[in-house]
């Protein structure tokens, strides 16, 4: 963003790492309170685990410290929303959207218990209530978000007056969120008040995050109702508690207040049960909330307001409930309705089921609710109690109390209450219920306090949320009390008075009181009283010292404790209160002593009592409030000491040393004038001309109260107004300054009643201050911004000389959006505006890399002297270290990484650009890593100091270690001298550097210059280096020879290495050649292998032929592939099934059905029957299927009025996704009418299967053919001829195939017939491909099932063998058992078998069949603590046979490279290829006409689309590809046992699963698009897929230009094709009518047609033949 980069010139970019342990740091003292501008303010959270607070507001995030100062935020809205479209928001279709506000809804923490949250929830109000997961460290961070949205994943209430409440809970190691949430009138329907959530998305049950796809949910039969509105929800023990009102449907319809409550680990709400609450006084409306402790007993404290309709009165009250009683009410209630029919003893409805579900109270075995306390699927639910929990209001407050939360002191509960009026009230809630407010702090008085009132994890502070700030107030505000009397009359269960310092304390940091001893004080007997009652003593102690001491006793008895039965023993004993130790000694190890009561005391000495006083609420002896009074003590002048109280006695005496004594202690005689004022200091010594500073003058005897100067203060002669609260006596008056018409300066003058003016010896001046320009002019939204403000009289009203006087400094706050702002400064009431230049708010800057991701510590760490005492002593703390970034332009910049000390622990590294924090590793998604700093040795490491000699030419060699750990070459400098030294490389242990090639000049006062390494913060000298430039020194003769004789021998040896290299190079050369050969080689035998393979599944197929359009292909009948399509996977289907009744009942329910069937054919009826059906909650997806095609059946001898209307309900299908996203129509089969539509298309194109089948039918053969051929794991399921991938067998398996001669028995003859198979099948395997060839064209039904055979192996006239898969030859390797195969057998090739039946007695390796379907052997099938394995082991590799060992190479290269096996795909596709090509030209024609019924369907599309105004072609085309493709093409050719009487195994349907997922390919308008991480399915028809999108396009494409299809034509094919009817579909059909018997007759009688032809009186009487229904006939 251009914007955003552009501010990077203007801001002070500081790069932190947060380190551990350096040097300590003072924190500035947290403010009390952040004002939050711009939004309204929603919900606040508290990470426990940090202290962190989050704020949800409208459209914004904010992420607070824990004294709130602003960590991050982030944008939530506004977004382009209409609460009546579905999101995503395309304008063009949802007309009415228009930027609307996203108000926050929930906020809530992932967390596992126990441990450190993973993430922030946050949902809001737009896009249907859509939740997102954010940073905790950045919320302005999305961590998962939906831009595509499914009904299932709607939380929040799209309305933000409807309220919406969640609790996150864990089950089983999964996360769910619980949400409960109110009913909106806009917006999709049918959202359950209370759902349970996934908070991640499961792959196994394809459900997004945050959806309630296959989870429970609290079903309601109408949900404007059951409009709950939802107060609070929170997880206590193993349950899920909710807090709601409503109207008591069941009863007055009054409104009323529940809590619910359902087991956490619940996932069906079977467990769900509620409890209306009452408390007197008429207060039933729920405001708040909270769960809480009183009696150390966990109890809810509810703020109840009155009201007879929805909005409630002024009035509240608090009412507390016991959890344990509420549980017992709940569990009451269960009890009822599990055991009792929800009645009690005298018969009385005591529990029934709420939310209109068809369910009611059963009469279960009495331990019903122990065995099942989270119910069943067989107990009622939702269970509601009649009975009413009952509380008596504990406090009622006016205005409503609108925040409840409690804590606990010393044993006793505290409840804070937040009002409407922005106040917080503090109630002490007695032990017998009542409660008693003690204080009341005024938070916010334009705003209530928000339901969100949260208590720190210390429980001493309180964060309270109002409309525009978030406060941090503490519990215990003590220092409100400045004296005993007042701290304890108090009754602050927080507070107590500390008598030992004089002053008040929270209760856990005082110890001590003080007291008199109870030998001075008057004779009162001391006797036990109650909390409240207080006995008053007065007594005056004269003092012949300087000051007198008048006590003051407000004496409180409670139960006597040790301190009292010491001092009141009969022996002299005496307490040491510090010590807390009884003892005959007359004084303690610590002072402070209290005599015992029997000690006779000198006359005239005072004896201090100490005694534990920590609260008033706290078991004490006695607790004393002592007030001391010292004259000399605070009295510095004359006026503070006339100012003292009279019956004080305090006089200010004018000896030698003028004081302020007790009357009877001045002997030289008293003043009774005071001198005049004194002024010492003003400050300060400028204001504006407008006024409104505050004005602090300080100086002695500045009068003795507040009127003596009340009207005496002049400022440069103009009137100064003081303070009455800020003046104290004699020492400091504080007046606010009044405006002044001119500039002017003069004195500050006091007068003083009764004496002389006096001048101030500083003078005041009124100042204009102004304003010029602001530097700089632009900043972040985040805020932060270093601000400067120059003008002139800055300083004006300031205190202090921290700011030049032509210059303010101030930083930015946030702001919710961009633009231009003007600067205002504020002196007094003086406002000075900047209209020249305005400050512009900007896009926060972003930072999109950063390079490297390592550093050196670059820490150089210095010796600290340090004397014996810190060597025991360790300090732990953190310390921030920044570094300026430089370079910086709009889209880069240069940062230093700071130095860190190393074995430092790095906490955090961030950016920061003013109060944009950006974390490193949100950049780059790792960490900033520090490693140790690099070592550089010295070049002469043997002499340090002396130089090194160099040569011109060639290069400097340092060696080090860790070089490279943190640092490249580009980032080394290396200097030599005045010159740098040119890296030319660097690794982990040297780095190479090319010095300049005339000696460089040294930089200090040596001859020689030095090697110096720069490696970012860190530099290493490396010592000197000397140029050697002495090309001709003088060599010896015998050096000469021997240098020539060792050049001779190198050169010798370098000639040897190049011979030896060239060699190697040759070798390596053909080695290549012999590997493209090779490679070629391969490339030929796939080839070759595709066309030996295609030319045998050819000769296969030619055989095959003979036998295609006659009785060859084994078509089903007709009934039995409506059946296998109608109801798939169901055993027992209607269609195969009889009317199962008694001979006495059977004609008149027949009767009754007749009359259904009569019903049926009602379209009326019908429609608002699958209507009816479809709203019900607990009317499954499965049940909609199951109806569909019992419909079907019923009326399949009328296909014609079934199909007239399915088109009137597939027009109010098409009508409801018109108004939400036309293009998801009929994607899944989620309604009645879209099965029925499948059906109706099953019936229509069985005529054209017969003719299109063939194509099918032999791709079918051919897949099972090649499949076949090759091995098959009998365990897995995977195959070596496949095509696809996840079923493909990736091992070398060795095999061989192996004819047979198996004897034939026909009549009486036996003949030998040959059959191919493999030596690794198992006998089974052998079985099934024996049959396949003995049966070959016959149906599958009509054939012997291979369990029911054994195959015999004969040789010669008495060697009969059974084999079997499995007996006591299996080969067993420790817990793995081999299926045996005819290579264990040693079976040669060539030998002759039979077949024979298998006796009863026999038994073998069973497999489990479905009808056409055979699935393998399943993983981990055990026997007797053994897993069977065939070819490959399922969870291991497969271990190698001693025989085959001389091939391990190969086999281990094999499993190397894995995907070396995927060329067996290409040679399956290859093989397959014409016969794939077929079946797609059969299905899309151009030929031959298509059939009827899609021509028919196809236009009624085309009308559809033309009648709503669709003109997308991509959307008719979806519709077109759902209708026909997808829904029934797509079918047929995974599932060929749908059409013919086949077996389909495991490794012949994953193929056809991959042809099927081509055809649906072929059949979308998206691009295919393929790349290397696509899918090997995906990428073995890439190339055909274009060519077979086009047959597709061209098929729709001839359908929608022919003329279109002619009624009468496909009316009389319906009725050709009808004739089927069941009274048993018409009796299944009657389950649902009886299911849902009362929904149904209520939509007929609210239907006025209807109620003309009387179909509710019909179809009670259908009720009453078919099962004897009472009715109201």
């Amino acid at each position: 963003m251009p914007a955003a980069a552009s501010l990077l010139l203007l801001l002070a970019i500081l790069w932190w790492p947060l380190v551990l342990p350096l040097a300590p740091s003072h924190l500035q003292s947290p403010p009390s309170f952040i004002t939050l501008n711009g939004s309204r303010l929603n919900h606040l959270l508290l990470d426990t685990h940090s202290g962190h607070i989050y704020v949800g507001a409208v459209n914004v995030l904010y992420h607070l410290s824990p004294d709130l100062q602003l960590l991050s935020w982030g944008k939530t809205g506004p977004k382009l929303d209409s609460p009546d479209c579905l999101p995503p928001i395309d304008p063009t279709d949802c007309t009415q959207a228009e930027t609307t506000d996203n108000t926050n809804k929930l906020l809530l923490l992932e967390e596992n218990k126990g441990k450190d949250p993973l993430s922030l929830i946050v949902c809001g109000t737009v896009l249907q209530g859509i939740c997102e997961k954010r940073s905790l460290e950045n919320v302005s961070q999305v961590l998962y978000k939906t831009d595509n949205p499914v009904d299932t994943q709607y939380v929040a209430a799209n309305n933000p007056r409807v309220s919406t409440v969640g609790v996150v809970v864990e089950q089983k190691g999964v996360l769910l969120m619980l949400v409960g949430r109110g009913y909106t009138s806009k917006g999709p329907g049918g959202i359950p008040p209370i759902t349970m959530r996934r908070l991640n998305a499961v792959a196994r049950h394809s459900a997004p995050a945050f959806s309630h796809e296959e989870l429970g949910k609290l079903v309601v039969g109408s949900y404007s109702e059951y409009n709950n509105h939802f107060v609070k929800a929170f997880h206590h023990n193993s349950y899920v508690y909710f807090v709601f009102s409503r109207r008591d449907v069941w009863g007055k319809r009054e409104y009323r207040t529940y809590v619910s409550r359902l087991c956490a680990g619940d996932p069906n709400f079977y467990s769900y049960v509620e409890v209306p609450l009452s408390c007197g006084g008429g207060y039933n409306l729920a405001q708040a909330a909270a769960l809480g402790y009183h009696r150390e007993q966990p109890t809810l404290f509810v703020a109840m307001g009155q009201v007879s309709t929805p909005t409630p009165t002024d009035r509240t009250a608090l009412c507390v409930y016991k959890l344990e009683e509420l549980d017992k009410a709940l569990h009451g209630a269960q009890l009822l309705c599990y055991t009792q029919e929800g009645k009690d003893a005298s018969n009385k409805e005591k529990a029934y089921i709420e939310y209109e579900v068809s369910s009611s109270c059963l009469k279960l075995p009495q331990d019903s609710l122990n065995e099942y306390p989270c119910g069943g699927e067989h107990t009622p639910s939702p269970i509601a109690s009649a009975i009413a929990l009952e509380a008596t209001p504990a406090f009622t407050w006016t205005p409503p109390i609108t925040a409840v939360t409690t804590a606990t002191e010393v044993g006793h509960t505290i409840v804070l209450l937040g009002d409407k009026n922005g106040r917080l009230h503090k109630v002490f809630l007695h032990a017998n219920g009542t409660g008693t407010k003690y204080d009341t702090v005024e938070v916010d008085a334009e705003s209530p306090i928000n339901a969100d009132l949260l208590l720190d994890s210390t429980k001493q502070n309180v964060y309270v949320l109002t409309e525009r700030k978030v406060t941090k107030l503490r519990v215990a505000q003590c220092d409100k009390h400045l004296d005993c009397h007042s701290c304890l009359s108090n009754r602050d269960p927080y507070c107590g008075w500390c008598s030992l310092e004089g002053r008040y304390l929270s209760s856990p940091d005082c110890c001590y009181t003080l007291l008199p001893a109870l030998s001075t004080l008057p004779s009162h007997q001391a006797a036990p009283l109650s909390r409240e009652e207080q006995t008053q003593v007065q007594t005056l102690i004269p003092d012949h010292r300087t000051h007198s001491a008048i006590f003051t006793f407000i004496v409180s008895y409670v139960i006597c404790c040790r301190c009292m039965a010491c001092v009141s023993s009969m022996w002299p004993c005496h307490w040491c209160v510090k010590d807390e130790l009884c003892t005959h000694a007359k004084s303690c190890p610590r002072q402070h002593i209290i005599y015992n009561s029997r000690v006779s005391i000198s006359p005239g000495l005072v004896t201090v009592l100490y005694l534990l006083v920590v609260s008033s609420l706290r078991l004490i002896c006695v607790c004393v409030t002592v007030q001391l009074y010292d004259c000399s003590v605070g009295q510095s002048d004359c006026s503070q000491c006339r100012a003292v109280a009279a019956n004080y006695g305090c006089v200010w005496c004018a000896d030698e040393t003028p004081g302020c004594v007790y009357n009877q202690s001045c002997t030289t005689g008293t003043v009774d004038t005071c001198p005049p004022p004194l002024i010492t200091e003003v400050e300060p010594l400028t204001g504006p001309l407008e006024g409104g500073i505050l004005l602090t003058i300080q100086g002695s005897n500045l009068g003795q109260s507040f009127q003596d100067i009340q009207a005496g203060v002049t400022v440069a002669g103009v009137t100064c107004r003081p303070l009455p609260e800020a003046y104290r006596i004699s020492t400091s008056i504080v007046c606010e300054l009044q405006a002044s018409a001119n500039v002017t300066a003069g004195p500050v003058v006091i007068t003083v009643r009764g004496s002389e003016k006096r001048e101030s010896q500083q003078t005041f001046s009124y100042q204009n201050p102004q304003l010029s320009r602001i530097v700089p002019e632009k900043g972040p939204l985040a805020g932060g911004t270093m601000l400067t403000v120059h003008g002139s009289q800055l300083l004006t009203g300031q205190r202090t000389e921290q700011m030049s006087d032509t210059r303010l400094i101030c930083r930015t706050s946030h702001s919710n959006q961009t633009g231009r702002m003007s600067v205002k400064v504020v002196f007094g009431k003086a406002e000075r505006f900047l209209d020249s230049v305005l400050f512009s708010y900007m896009e926060d800057p972003v930072i999109t890399d950063a390079t490297p991701t390592e550093s050196f510590y670059g820490y150089v760490p210095h010796e600290r002297k340090c004397s014996r005492r810190c060597s025991s002593a360790y300090v732990s703390f953190c310390l921030q270290i920044q570094e300026l970034c430089t370079n910086v332009t709009s889209e880069r910049m240069i940062c230093k990484s700071p130095m860190v000390e190393p074995k430092s622990r790095i906490v955090r590294v961030w950016f920061e650009m003013d109060n944009v924090h950006i974390d490193f590793h949100t950049v780059k998604n790792k960490p900033f890593m520090y490693h140790p700093n690099p070592d550089l040795f010295q070049l002469n490491s043997e002499s340090r100091g002396t130089p090194i000699r160099f040569k011109p030419g060639g290069v400097l060699a340092v060696e080090g270690k860790g070089l490279t750990l943190a640092m490249s070459r580009d980032e080394v400098v290396a200097w030599l001298g005045d010159k740098e030294c040119d890296v030319k490389t660097l690794d982990n242990t040297h780095l190479y550097c090319e010095p300049p090639e005339k000696l460089p000049l040294a930089l200090d006062d040596s001859d020689l210059p030095r090697l110096k390494v720069l490696m970012g913060s860190l530099a290493f000298d490396l010592g000197p280096v000397q140029y050697d430039n002495d090309l001709h020194s003088p060599v010896p003769l015998a050096a000469q020879i021997g240098l020539a004789a060792g050049a001779a021998v190198v050169v010798l040896i370098v000639l040897v290495i190049i011979l030896m290299y060239r060699r190697k190079s040759k070798q390596a050369l053909r080695d290549y050649k012999k590997v493209l050969v090779q490679l070629e080689t391969l490339e030929i035998n796939v080839g070759d292998q595709c066309r030996k393979e295609f030319t045998d599944l050819m000769t296969e197929m030619m055989d095959l032929s003979s036998d295609v359009g006659g009785p060859g292909i084994p078509f089903l009948d007709y009934r039995t592939y409506a059946e296998r399509v109608f109801f798939p996977g169901q055993k027992g289907a209607p269609l195969s099934q009889n009317l199962d009744l008694p001979d006495s009942r059977r004609q008149t329910v027949e009767q009754g059905l007749g009359q259904l069937n009569n019903l049926l054919n009602n379209r009326l009826f019908l429609i608002r029957f699958i209507h009816t059906l479809e709203v019900q909650q607990s009317f499954s997806q499965r049940d909609r299927g199951y109806v569909a095609s019992l419909l079907t059946m019923a009326l399949h001898d009328k296909l014609e009025y079934f199909t007239d209307v399915m088109k009137t309900l597939l027009g109010d299908l098409v009508q409801q996704y018109v108004a939400k996203n036309p293009k998801l129509m009929l994607r899944r089969t989620e309604t009645v009418v879209e099965k029925m539509l499948t059906n109706w298309m099953s019936i229509c194109l069985y005529s054209f299967l017969k003719v299109a089948g063939e194509p099918l039918y032999k791709l079918y053969r051919a897949i099972k053919y090649q499949v076949d051929k090759g091995p098959v794991d009998a365990v897995t399921g995977k195959a070596k001829r496949t095509l696809n991938d996840s079923h493909l067998l990736r091992e070398d398996i060795e095999y061989c195939s192996v004819t047979l001669t198996v004897l034939v028995k026909s009549g009486v003859e036996v003949q030998p017939c040959p059959v191919k198979v493999l030596d690794t099948d198992t006998i089974t395997q052998v079985k099934d491909k024996i049959l396949d060839q003995i049966y070959k064209g016959a149906a599958f039904s009509q054939r012997p099932a291979a369990d029911s055979l054994d195959l015999e192996w004969r040789s010669g006239q008495a060697g009969h063998l059974t084999l079997s898969d499995d007996d006591v030859t299996a080969i067993v390797q420790g817990r793995w058992k081999r299926i045996n195969t005819l290579q264990h057998y040693k079976v040669p090739d060539g030998a002759t078998v039979a077949l024979i039946p298998r006796s009863q007695s026999s038994l073998g390796v069973n497999q489990f069949y479905q009808t056409g379907e055979k699935t393998p052997m399943l993983e981990g099938e055990e026997e007797e603590g053994l897993r069977l394995w065939h070819l490959v082991k399922p969870s291991e590799d497969p271990e190698i046979p001693k025989h085959r060992k001389s091939s391990m190479r190969e086999r281990e290269r094999a499993k190397a490279i894995p995907e070396i096996y995927l060329t067996r795909l290409l040679s399956m596709k290859g093989t397959l290829q014409k016969f794939v090509d077929d079946v797609f030209v059969a299905i899309l024609s151009r030929k031959r006409p298509p059939p009827i019924a899609v021509r028919f369907f196809f236009d009624f599309l085309d009308d559809m689309a033309e009648k709503h105004g669709i003109d997308d072609p991509e959307t008719v085309h979806i519709w077109k590809t759902n209708s026909l493709p997808l829904r029934f093409w797509v079918n047929i050719l995974k599932n060929p046992q749908f059409v013919f009487d086949v077996q389909v195994t495991d490794s012949v349907d994953a193929v056809l699963s991959v042809i099927a997922q081509t055809f649906i390919d072929s059949c979308t308008t998206s691009e295919h698009k393929v790349g290397r991480d696509s899918p090997v399915n995906k990428l073995l028809y890439a190339r055909e897929i274009p060519r077979y999108k086009q047959l597709v396009e061209r098929y729709y494409s001839d359908i929608h230009n022919a003329v279109s299809g002619c009624y009468q034509e496909m009316n009389s094919t319906l009725t050709e094709l009808s004739g089927m009817n069941s009274l048993v579909a018409l009796h299944e059909l009657y389950k649902y009518i009886n299911k849902y018997y009362d929904q149904i007759i209520m939509s007929l009688e609210e239907d006025a047609a209807g109620q003309k032809m009387q179909l509710a009186y019909r179809l009670q009487q259908v009720a009453a033949l078919v099962e004897n229904k009472v009715t109201d006939l």
